[in-house]
């Protein structure tokens, strides 16, 4: 091949990088306005606690109703909740890492959900953390479940766990990176 052959083909190459680059950059120039318009979805409006009314732990409890996702960066499902909640969160086992008893007075204290909501949105761990804490597979529907956790701030649907249990032996899951509650917030009188 003669170097005017590869100066030609070089070229191009550079051609079309440079043609790529433009529509990228028109496609985002579309999309972004859209972002706008539409509201985050689940996967943008769950991360971290401070989107979540760290202040108020609730007790939920019911049933996995659907399949959810399992992956990163989070998974989640719905449950339906039980018609009836005891008051407080019933006893339960604690996690190893969640029995100091700042933590430990704090979950089995929560009050209740009374929410408006006969089902919820759950937003676990990803498979990689929520498998070394004792969940190593998707729940499935119809599978027991319970959890202490929060609402979310911005959608009320959205129910995050600091710890929960699954199915009819109640296995308890740590849900914090750690050993504490994002707050300890004061105790419910």
């Amino acid at each position: 091949m003669q170097n005017t052959d590869r100066e030609c083909i070089h070229g191009n190459e550079a051609i079309l990088r440079g043609r790529r680059r433009v529509i990228l950059g028109a496609v985002a120039l579309a999309v972004a306005p859209l972002a706008s318009i539409f509201p985050a979805g689940p996967a943008f409006a769950h991360h971290g606690w401070p989107g979540f009314d760290t202040a108020n732990l609730l007790y939920i409890a019911g049933t996995v109703s659907s399949d959810g996702v399992w992956g990163n960066p989070h998974s989640h499902f719905d449950v339906s909740l039980d018609s009836k909640l005891p008051a407080d969160t019933p006893e339960l086992a604690i996690p190893v890492d969640l029995q100091h008893p700042e933590d430990s007075s704090r979950v089995n204290a929560a009050r209740s959900y009374e929410g408006p909501h006969t089902e919820l949105e759950v937003i676990i761990a990803p498979p990689a953390w929520s498998g070394r804490w004792g969940l190593a597979r998707a729940l499935e529907i119809g599978e027991r479940f319970q959890a202490v956790g929060y609402i979310n701030r911005t959608d009320d649907r959205l129910f995050r766990p600091v710890v929960f249990w699954f199915g009819i032996d109640a296995v308890p899951v740590n849900q914090v990176l750690g050993n504490t509650l994002p707050e300890r917030a004061p105790l419910p009188e």
